[in-house]
């Protein structure tokens, strides 16, 4: 990576080894989501979890007590073979690239202190920049040797283009990828319908954590009285009278797309955390570590 890198600069590679410091003392372990149960089998090897047998694999980890029981293939898989994986899905959309500092180059900063972090802990980090579909796609990786990879992925995805969550995880996750935790950093300004992106999720069995990015000015916008507005993504315009009455009904709507994203989490059991771009992103970091949704 260049040294003139504006995203990933001397002074952000200090606040991500403090990060990590401070993950460690937080919570000991490892960044993932659902927790996996654990056994030693007579072997001394740990147990770790079940999933069901692919056409192909090696079948010594076959359970056949459980294959003449159910009359279902599945593997029994140890720890060396179970860690899980994270996919961390960035929003690379037109929408993004708004406010200052911009939604996008945020969004990018939280991707690669979640990325960093999952890298030295040895989990195993896919990075998906995403509009219309899949953007652009930084295939599973482990181990620290991996962080600058992962730093001049993300700095080389240019923000743009419509946005549809959906159309990137029927992508993405066609491909039968394994179950693992999915974060989505994104302003959830999705013309198709985050939710019903979501309840892929829940279809696929996936963990999820959500992080809200919006911008200062569009929780609490400041206009003239007469403005001509233009959706970032469509090109479409609309000139519009300002007046108190239809600023109250924006922050109200804004609310209400707010808690409709951090309801459906809740309700889910799914991790949620919601910022505007004047936060810093270390202070972000470490609200989304005190969830607990991540260590442990």
């Amino acid at each position: 990576m260049a040294e003139s890198s504006i995203l990933f600069d001397d002074e952000f590679m200090k606040k991500l080894n403090y990060l990590n410091i401070v993950s460690k003392h937080m919570i000991p372990g490892h960044l993932h989501g659902e927790h996996r149960a654990k056994k030693k089998t007579d072997s001394g090897i740990e147990f770790a979890d079940y999933r069901q047998y692919v056409s192909g694999e090696d079948t010594k980890n076959v359970d056949w007590r459980t294959f003449l029981r159910l009359d279902k293939l599945i593997l029994r898989i140890f720890e060396e073979d179970a860690d899980l994986p994270i996919y961390i899905f960035f929003d690379s959309s037109k929408s993004m690239d708004h406010g200052d500092p911009s939604k996008y180059d945020f969004a990018r900063k939280i991707a690669a202190a979640l990325a960093y972090i999952g890298l030295l802990n040895q989990d195993r980090v896919s990075l998906v920049g995403y509009a219309d579909g899949i953007a652009e796609e930084m295939s599973a990786s482990k181990g620290a040797a991996q962080i600058w990879r992962a730093f001049n992925f993300l700095e080389s995805v240019q923000a743009g283009g419509e946005t549809s969550m959906l159309k990137a995880f029927q992508n993405f996750f066609s491909a039968r990828r394994r179950r693992g935790l999915v974060v989505v950093v994104s302003d959830f300004l999705d013309g198709t319908g985050w939710n019903k992106a979501f309840d892929m999720l829940r279809y696929y069995r996936q963990d999820l954590f959500a992080v809200h990015v919006y911008s200062a000015d569009e929780e609490s916008p400041d206009m003239p009285d007469e403005v001509l507005l233009e959706d970032s993504e469509s090109g479409k315009t609309e000139r519009i009278k300002v007046t108190p009455g239809l600023l109250d009904a924006y922050s109200e709507m804004f609310e209400e797309h707010c808690e409709e994203v951090s309801g459906y989490c809740r309700k889910n059991g799914y991790g949620y955390v919601r910022t505007d771009t004047e936060l810093s992103f270390e202070d972000l970091i470490l609200r989304v570590f005190r969830q607990g949704r991540f260590l442990g």
